[in-house]
C-alpha cells in the first residue's frame, strides 16, 4: 500500500506576509525541497513509485556518464603516409652516399683542370676609306666636340675657342697630319694663331677619351666637311687613318722620349711647342723642279 509523502513542515513558522531578514531566510524553503531525496521533479511534486528519484546523485550519475573531450596529436600515423617518408628518407641517403665522394675534403682539388684562357682581346675598327672615316668623326664631332667648337665650325671668339672652318691649322699651310693627331691625344693649353687672331682657351685631351681610329676620324671628318668647304683629301686617301695616330701615340711628342701622359696633365704649351717639335719640312729642289715639269706637260696635254 502506497503512501503519498507528506511535504515537510516549514521551517520558518513566521506568518505569511511577514518580512524576511535575510537573502538565506528567503530561499530557506527551496533549499529543503533540494535536500529531500525523494523529490523527483523540478517544480517541487512528488514523483511516483516507479519513477528513479531526481536528486543531485542522479545528476552526478549523468556528469560521470560524459566522455572526454578529444585530443589531438596521440593518433597513430597512417600506413601510407610513413611508407612515403620512408621512401624518401632512403632516396636521401642513397643520393647522399653515391656523390659526395666520401665526404673527402679534396675532391675538387683537380691538378688536370687549368684555368680557361682569356679571350683575346677585340681589335678595333680600323676604317680606311674617306666615307668611313668621315662617318666615324662625324658623330663624335656632334657628341662632344660640336660643344665647344660648333656645327658651323667658328668655334666661340668670345671664349677663346679658336674656329676650325678655314683653319690653317686644319686644311691650311699649318696642317699636319702629327700635329693635329697631337693636338687630341694630348689636348692644348696655351696661345694660337687662327686666321689673324690669337686664341687661349684650354684645348682638353682626348688621349684617354677617343680610341684612335676615332680620333683619325675626327680629323678626317673636319678635313672633309664640305658644309665648311674643306676637301683636304679629295680625290686621294685619308691623310690620317688610326695607323697614323696610333703611331703618334707611340712615338710620344716629337718621336723623343718625352712620353706625355693622355690624362690632361700634359698639355702641349700653344703653337710655339707645335712649330719647334714638329716643323713642315720644305720641299726640295728636285721636287719643285719635278713639280714645275708636271705642270707643263698638264697644260700641253690641254692644249692638245
Amino acid at each position: 500500500m502506497s503512501t503519498t509523502p507528506t511535504p515537510p513542515a516549514d521551517p520558518d513558522p513566521r506568518p505569511e506576509g511577514a518580512g524576511t531578514e535575510s537573502v538565506i531566510d528567503l530561499h530557506r524553503p527551496h533549499m529543503a525541497q533540494m535536500n529531500d531525496p525523494v523529490m523527483t521533479t523540478v517544480d517541487g511534486t512528488p514523483s511516483g513509485e516507479d519513477e528513479e528519484p531526481d536528486s543531485v546523485r542522479g545528476l552526478l550519475d549523468m556528469l560521470a556518464r560524459e566522455q572526454a573531450e578529444p585530443r589531438d596529436g596521440f593518433e597513430p600515423v597512417p600506413f601510407w603516409v610513413a611508407l612515403i617518408f620512408g621512401g624518401l628518407l632512403a632516396w636521401g641517403g642513397y643520393y647522399m652516399g653515391t656523390n659526395t665522394a666520401d665526404y673527402r675534403r679534396d675532391v675538387f682539388d683537380r691538378s688536370d683542370l687549368t684555368t680557361p684562357e682569356s679571350a683575346p682581346p677585340v681589335p678595333e675598327p680600323d676604317p680606311q676609306t674617306l666615307d668611313e672615316l668621315v662617318k666615324v668623326g662625324a658623330a663624335k664631332y656632334q657628341a662632344i666636340c660640336v660643344t665647344c667648337h660648333q656645327a658651323s665650325g667658328e668655334g666661340k671668339p668670345a671664349e677663346g675657342i679658336p674656329p676650325l672652318k678655314n683653319s690653317e691649322w686644319v686644311v691650311g699651310e699649318q696642317a699636319s697630319a702629327d700635329r693635329l693627331a697631337r693636338i687630341l691625344l694630348y689636348g692644348m693649353n696655351g696661345p694660337i694663331t687662327v686666321r689673324g687672331r690669337t686664341y687661349n682657351a684650354q684645348m682638353p685631351n682626348q688621349g684617354n677619351v677617343f680610341k684612335d681610329y676615332e680620333i683619325a676620324g675626327v680629323l678626317t671628318y673636319i678635313r672633309n666637311n664640305k658644309d665648311w668647304g674643306h676637301e683636304a683629301d679629295k680625290d686621294k686617301p685619308p691623310a690620317i687613318t688610326a695607323a697614323v695616330v696610333r703611331a703618334a701615340r707611340a712615338k710620344g711628342f716629337a718621336g723623343k722620349d718625352d712620353k706625355r701622359k693622355v690624362d690632361g696633365s700634359d698639355a702641349i704649351k700653344g703653337e710655339a711647342e707645335l712649330l719647334k717639335d714638329f716643323p713642315i719640312t720644305a720641299p726640295k729642289a728636285d721636287d719643285k723642279k719635278d713639280a714645275k715639269k708636271d705642270a707643263k706637260d698638264a697644260k700641253k696635254d690641254a692644249k692638245k
